[in-house]
C-alpha cells in the first residue's frame, strides 16, 4: 500500500511540472510613441539641456529611440527666447551657459512634426543653507545605528507652501535612498532636514533627552567628503516625484496600487516633466 501511494504523489507531483513547460505567446498591441519630455534648468550657471525620447513596446527593449528632429526653445516672462540645438542622443542644448533669475517665469515649447507640447514653471526663491555638519553617533538611538552622519541647518522661507528636494554627493557620487527621493514640505519644518532649532556649536547636547539633528538617511566614512544641494521645486514636481517614487517601490504583489503615469506639466499628451529650481549647496569634510 505504501509503494501505491508513493506512485500516486508521483505522478501528481510532475504533473504541474508538466504543464510548465507550456509557451504562452501573448499578442499585445503596440500603441502609439509617446514623446517623453526631461528638463531641469536652474539658478546655476550651465548649458540648459532638453532631452526628447519615445516611448518603446513593451518586449522592444532594444535601445532608447531619441529624437532628433524637434524644435527646442524656452522663453521667459520678459519675453527672451533662447533657440536650443542639437547635440547628440536626445539632448537639445542651449548655445551658453543659462542661469533662471529668481521670480521669473519660464515655458518650455517643444514642436515634433504636427504636434506642439509646453510646460511652464517658475524659479523660486529659498533661503540659503547655513552649514553643513557631521558628527558621530556613538550609540544607538532609535532606529540609527552608530556611525558618522551629516546634517544641515538652514531657515526656512515663510509663509507656507514651499517644497523642497535634496541631493547628497558622497566623495562626488550621488547617493540614491532606498525609500525614494528625498522630497519634503515646510509643513513640519521643526522636525525636517532644516534642524532650524539644533544649536550648530554643540547638535549632540541634547542626545539624553533623544534629541538630535535629524541626518540625511547616510552613513559616512572619517575623510568622506560630502556635498549637500537643497532644490527649491514647484508642487506640481513635488507631486510628480510623489507620484513616480510610488511606483518604483512596486514589488509585484496584490497590494500594490495599480500601475499609473506620474502627473505631468507638459501639455499635449507627453510624459516627463519641465522643472526649474532653485539649487543651495554646502560641503562638509566628515571628521569627528
Amino acid at each position: 500500500m505504501k509503494n501505491t501511494i508513493k506512485i500516486v504523489v508521483a505522478i501528481v507531483t510532475l504533473a504541474p511540472l508538466n504543464a510548465c513547460e507550456k509557451v504562452v505567446q501573448l499578442d499585445l498591441p503596440n500603441a502609439d510613441a509617446i514623446v517623453v519630455i526631461e528638463s531641469q534648468i536652474s539658478n546655476q550657471t550651465e548649458k540648459w539641456v532638453v532631452n526628447l525620447a519615445l516611448t518603446q513596446p513593451y518586449f522592444d527593449q532594444s535601445g532608447i529611440a531619441f529624437v532628433d528632429d524637434a524644435r527646442v526653445y524656452i522663453e521667459d516672462n520678459n519675453g527672451t527666447i533662447d533657440t536650443l540645438v542639437y547635440d547628440a542622443d536626445g539632448n537639445y542644448v542651449s548655445k551658453v551657459d543659462k542661469t533662471c533669475i529668481i521670480g521669473d517665469v519660464y515655458t518650455l515649447r517643444v514642436v515634433h512634426g504636427s504636434k506642439t507640447y509646453t510646460a511652464t514653471e517658475k524659479c523660486f526663491y529659498q533661503d540659503t543653507i547655513d552649514l553643513v555638519q557631521s558628527y558621530y553617533l556613538p550609540e544607538r538611538n532609535g532606529f540609527i545605528p552608530v556611525g558618522y552622519y551629516v546634517f544641515e541647518k538652514a531657515g526656512e522661507y515663510e509663509p507656507d507652501g514651499d517644497f523642497y528636494m535634496w541631493s547628497i554627493y558622497q566623495n562626488g557620487n550621488i547617493l540614491t535612498d532606498s525609500i525614494g527621493y528625498l522630497i519634503d514640505s515646510d509643513e513640519f519644518r521643526e522636525t525636517g532636514f532644516f534642524n532650524i532649532s539644533i544649536d550648530p556649536n554643540d547638535p549632540l547636547k541634547d542626545i539624553d533627552r533623544g534629541v538630535f539633528p535629524r541626518p540625511f538617511p547616510w552613513s559616512f566614512e572619517k575623510g568622506d567628503s560630502v556635498t549637500v544641494e537643497q532644490l527649491r521645486i514647484s508642487e506640481d514636481y513635488y507631486n510628480f516625484i510623489s507620484e513616480f517614487s510610488t511606483q518604483q517601490q512596486r514589488s509585484g504583489t496584490p497590494f500594490d496600487p495599480p500601475p499609473f503615469n506620474p502627473t505631468s506639466n507638459i501639455s499635449g499628451n507627453a510624459y516627463g516633466f519641465f522643472r526649474v529650481v532653485n539649487i543651495s549647496a554646502k560641503s562638509v569634510l566628515v571628521t569627528e
